[in-house]
Formats: C-alpha cells, sequence, structure tokens
C-alpha cells in the first residue's frame, strides 16, 4: 500500500511538472477537433503509464540511452532534398521517452519515419529558428510577435502531427500560431509574401508518396521555401530538443480526440482562391465570366485542390469534378499523381464522355498539375511533360522574347530544338529537383521566366517563382480562352518533335548505401566514357552542356539519347531512354550498356535486372 501511495504520488509530481512545462494550456488556447467522432486511440491508463516508468534501464555501458540513438537517427533519416518525408508512425501519448524508441524500433521495414515527438522537437525547433532569423534581419522587430502559420493535406494523421508541430511552435515565446486545416502548398507558400503578412508556413503534406507517408515543407517571409541548408539546421536544433525531452524523461502534451491546439483558425484557401481569380481574369483580358464556355474537367484525385473546382465555376466555366472530396485514404485505389497513367486515362474517359475542352489533374497538394486536352481529331492527348513546358514556353516566347526557360536534366532533345530554334527562346537544362531548377531561375542574370520540371512542378517569375499546380493551370486556362477558334491547344505545339519510345528503367544499390551509389554510379560513367574512347561505340555522342549525370545523343541527327543518373535521395541509379523505335533503343542503347554493366566490376552491387529484361 505504501508503495502504491509513492506511485501515486510520483504520477501527480510528473503531471504537475508537464503542467509547469507548458504554458500553452490554458484557457487562452484554442483546441480544434477536426472530427466529432474521432477517438484517441492511444490514450493510456495510469497503470500502463506507471509500467513504462519502471521498464528496465535504457542506458548502456557507457551510459548513453539507446532509445535516444534511436530518436536521433530517425529525424536524421527525414531530409528529402528540401522538405522532411517519413513513414507516419504513431506512439502512446503519455509516458516515458523510451516509449517511442520501442514503437520505432518495432516498425518494420526502417526507413524514414516520422513520429509526433519528431514533429514537436521540429516545432519548437521551427519556432525558435524562425524568430530569430526574422530578428536578424529586421533588427527593429526584435520582441514582436512572429506569425506562423500550418496547414495540411486529407492525410489521416496530418492533425497528429500538426498538433504536435503546433505545441511545440508554441513553446517559442513571442511565436503565435494559426492551424488553417486542409491546405494546398501553393496557399500556404503565399502566406509569407510580404504582401500577405505571415512570417512563415508549415504544409504537412507528403503530396503523392502512399497514404501511409507524410512530411513537411517549410516557407518564410520574402524568401520562398527553406533550402536545403536551412532544413540540415532545422534538424540540428531538432536533436537538441530531443536530447530536452530525453533528459526530462515524459512525452510532452497532446491536444488527443483528433484536435489540434493554436492559437487561431484561419481559412487560407477561401483567400487564396480569389488570388487564383484574378489571375484567369487578368489571362482572360478582365471579363469577370472570362470561362464562360468553357467546359473543363477536374480530378483532384481526393487530394487538397477540390477548391479550384469553385474558381472555375464563379467564372463560368460548365465543371465536371471528379473525386473532389478530399480524403486521405485515398478510396479510389491511387494516390493523386498527373504523371500516374491511371490518373491520366481516367481523365481522358471523363473528357471524352462529356466532350471537355480540357481536364486537369493535380497531385495530392497541388502543387503540380497535369492535363488532358483533346487532339484535331477529338481524341483526348495528355499535355505532360515536354508537351508542357513546350505549351507554357509559347506563352512566355509571345510576353518575353529571348527570354530563357530552366527545366530539368530530363527533356528531350526535340522540346531544345522547339524552344531554340522555333521559339527563339534559351533553353537552360538542370539538375532534376524542383528547387535545384527554382533556385537556378532566380540565380541566372536575367532571371529565366520559368522554372519546370518534367513531372509537373511549375514556378514562373511573374509569379514570385511559387511552385503552383494551380497557377499553371491558370496559365494553360488562359491560353485556351484566347485561342479558342482552333481545334485542338496541341496544334499550338505541332513543331515539338516527340519519339515514340520514352521510358526510365531504375537500378537498385543492393546495399541500399547512397556512398555505394556514389561510387558505383562514378565508376558506370567511367566504364561508358572509357568504351566510347577505345571502343568508338557507334553514334554515341556525349552532351558537354549536360550538368547530371551523363547524357549521351545517340547520333548526331537522330533525337534518340539516354542519360544516366543517381538519385537524389535513394540508393538507385536512373537510365532515361528516348528513342525512334523499341528497335533501335535495343540496339544502340541497351545492349552495348548492358555488355558495359556485365564486364565491369561492380555489376555484382547493382541489381540491373530491369535492364537485361528490357534487352530481350
Amino acid at each position: 500500500m505504501k508503495t502504491q501511495k509513492l506511485l501515486l504520488a510520483l504520477l501527480g509530481s510528473l503531471v504537475s511538472l508537464v503542467a509547469s512545462y507548458h504554458p500553452q494550456v490554458s484557457s487562452e488556447r484554442s483546441y480544434f477537433a477536426l472530427s466529432s467522432t474521432a477517438k484517441d486511440k492511444n490514450s493510456e491508463t495510469t497503470s500502463n503509464f506507471l509500467d513504462q516508468i519502471y521498464q528496465s534501464s535504457e542506458c548502456d555501458d557507457i551510459n548513453t540511452p539507446p532509445s535516444l540513438s534511436i530518436l536521433l537517427q530517425s529525424i536524421a533519416s527525414l531530409p528529402n532534398g528540401s522538405d522532411i518525408r517519413g513513414k507516419f508512425v504513431d506512439h502512446s501519448r503519455v509516458g516515458s521517452i523510451a516509449s517511442v524508441a520501442h514503437a520505432l524500433k518495432g516498425e518494420s521495414g526502417g526507413g524514414n519515419l516520422l513520429t509526433p515527438l519528431a514533429a514537436y522537437c521540429m516545432g519548437q525547433a521551427f519556432g525558435n529558428l524562425v524568430k530569430n532569423t526574422i530578428y536578424e534581419k529586421e533588427p527593429a522587430r526584435q520582441g514582436s510577435v512572429i506569425t506562423i502559420c500550418v496547414g495540411t493535406d486529407p492525410r489521416s494523421h496530418g492533425p497528429r502531427l500538426a498538433d504536435a508541430f503546433c505545441r511545440g511552435c508554441m513553446e517559442e515565446s513571442s511565436v503565435k500560431v494559426a492551424f488553417t486545416g486542409l491546405a494546398s502548398t501553393p496557399a500556404m507558400a503565399h502566406l509569407c509574401r510580404s504582401s500577405v503578412g505571415y512570417d512563415a508556413s508549415v504544409m504537412l503534406t507528403a503530396s503523392h508518396l502512399p497514404k501511409e507517408k507524410n512530411g513537411m515543407k517549410f516557407y518564410i517571409r520574402d524568401q520562398g521555401g527553406f533550402t536545403k541548408r536551412q532544413v540540415q539546421e532545422l534538424l540540428e536544433l531538432t536533436t537538441i530538443k530531443m536530447n530536452g525531452w530525453q533528459n526530462l524523461g515524459i512525452l510532452p502534451t497532446t491536444s488527443g480526440g483528433g484536435a489540434v491546439c493554436s492559437d487561431e483558425r484561419v481559412d487560407i484557401l477561401s483567400g487564396y482562391a480569389e488570388t487564383l481569380k484574378d489571375a484567369i481574369c487578368r489571362e482572360c483580358e478582365g471579363r469577370k465570366k472570362a470561362l464562360s464556355g468553357l467546359n473543363i474537367v477536374l480530378n483532384t484525385g481526393h487530394g487538397s485542390g477540390g477548391f479550384f473546382a469553385s474558381v472555375l465555376q464563379d467564372l463560368g466555366a460548365q465543371v465536371t469534378a471528379m473525386h473532389q472530396e478530399p480524403d486521405g485514404n485515398f478510396p479510389q485505389g491511387w494516390v493523386p499523381n498527373p504523371e500516374n497513367p491511371t490518373m491520366v486515362d481516367l481523365t481522358s474517359k471523363v473528357c471524352e464522355e462529356v466532350q471537355a475542352d480540357l481536364g486537369i489533374m493535380f497531385d495530392t497538394d497541388a502543387d503540380r498539375s497535369g492535363f488532358v486536352v483533346p487532339d484535331s481529331t477529338g481524341n483526348y492527348q495528355p499535355l505532360n511533360r515536354n508537351r508542357l513546358i513546350a505549351m507554357l514556353s509559347l506563352i512566355f516566347a509571345e510576353s518575353n522574347p529571348g527570354c530563357t526557360i530552366v527545366t530539368d536534366s530530363v527533356t528531350s532533345e526535340g522540346l531544345t530544338r522547339f524552344l531554340e530554334d522555333s521559339l527563339g527562346l534559351n533553353h537552360y537544362r538542370y539538375i532534376k529537383g524542383y528547387a535545384n531548377v527554382i533556385n537556378k531561375a532566380k540565380e541566372l542574370n536575367p532571371k529565366a521566366e520559368m522554372a519546370i520540371e518534367t513531372s509537373g512542378h511549375c514556378a514562373m517569375k511573374e509569379n514570385d517563382y511559387l511552385d503552383d499546380g494551380t497557377y499553371t493551370a491558370v496559365k494553360v486556362i488562359g491560353l485556351l480562352a484566347r485561342n479558342n477558334k482552333i481545334s485542338s491547344l496541341l496544334d499550338l505545339i505541332a513543331d515539338l518533335e516527340e519519339m515514340p519510345i520514352d521510358y526510365e528503367l531504375r537500378f537498385q544499390v543492393k546495399d541500399c548505401s547512397l556512398k555505394s551509389t556514389n561510387t558505383i554510379f562514378d565508376q558506370l560513367c567511367e566504364h561508358v566514357l572509357m568504351h566510347i574512347k577505345e571502343k568508338g561505340i557507334k553514334n554515341w555522342i556525349v552532351d558537354d552542356k549536360n550538368m547530371e549525370g551523363l547524357r549521351i545523343r545517340v547520333g548526331p541527327e537522330s533525337g534518340a539519347f539516354f542519360m544516366l543518373r543517381k538519385s537524389l535521395h535513394d540508393p538507385v541509379l536512373s537510365l532515361q531512354v528516348e528513342s525512334e523505335s523499341s528497335a533501335e533503343a535495343k540496339e544502340h542503347i541497351l545492349e552495348p550498356l548492358l555488355e558495359i554493366i556485365t564486364s565491369a566490376p561492380f555489376r555484382d552491387q547493382l541489381d540491373y535486372t530491369a535492364l537485361q529484361d528490357s534487352s530481350k
């Protein structure tokens, strides 16, 4: 009995300590329940809590807690270029820090894992980093309130992570946090324009990745998205915060029940919808019902982009909305991605049924778009990849002759000829990754009018280089509205040479090490160049202007090429192939490359089954 009383007294002391450590748990804070039926499945009883407190020691023989090592390793695995991404792993809402490590350790497959505890510590770090950055840039604001807005895509674990992140931010003095619930990434980035007024924003999304994944994109006023260096700095500060919680020994406070704690609730999507309406009207010479008479299919795949339907309807368009309601379970069986053939085919089918003028597709967080348009015979064709780049470049050739268009590295030979020879533009092919092409567009003098990837990521100078699928749609819709006399938008890019064969093969590095990936890739490039020099492989011409990997033209006149590059974040090598025919690709690209790899010393370290199968 005495032991039980002692344990209860200890529990009471710990609860008091948590309350004193969290000043935001007061009547001044707001709690926004996202679902009235949501249940806190992870609530723990007092006995479970005490069981966790009295587990065997977590310390090893040098007095370092292994659980902390697991937590820090999980944080270190999260960077994905200028974002963070990982598989969501939930854990108990009360108890010891060790319980989070146990949850991570029990996760089969490992990989990048994102927990509410990590989100909390990241929130603490983000609030501190943003405040110090703003105060340093603007000394007159020392001591003033710093405003941060947090939004999510429809994924079911978004509120859990948002609650943790918001609470972490609110630990920092002079930081005020707003929560907006469902948002699009462009709308969140828009908040950090100086004319809008937020100091920073965070979007919780994993874009087109599977529904169990989540992540964060970070924005700061007058800069835009975080750089890789800033993400690294953020995670370094996050590990310090995690160490603090390890020393305290218990988990931070949580709201439970699907609620999110913040200083205020705001609606940003309706405001951003008005911004997009204004942009469409500008494209259409100020007409209030600018889209009257247009028949548009919108497929948002149960992501965040459903609000765009009202944008179109308010301007007079007839809209057929597909998968419009936000649903993070993605009941259609696929995650929205405008490159996904299933999404393209389904959109094309509905366009055909309603005889649409245009089909629009967004990814989950609406920062990428793709399109479907009728050709001159009435059949519906995808307007994406090289076609989309060519179409948008047509607009800038008219508004800003001779300007520069920055693309990723895997665009076609035909696109370069179209941009430079047909449109008189400068094509600057750069490293794959939307942040890479956007930053390069900003660096050039004069700055490029557009930065765009074949994946559909697109940022335009006139839109402050916001990576925005909805704004890309604005430009395509405007072009359609201005050219309603022609039979097909595709007629505008009829001079674009396209290869019938266009695909990518991926080779997994067997030990899954990025270090091995770099070594094997360098060796592969050396072997290819050696074979060109010593064996004189027929028609292989190295592209000296290429800035990523190794790009080889197949013949001086043909538009065929192949490109070898390493993945930005995964232990994978990529082979991009474009050719006039499967026979040409097999004879002049795949078979010679297979011979090179099978004779190389690293052949047993690389799974090149895809190349072997394609060469048969």
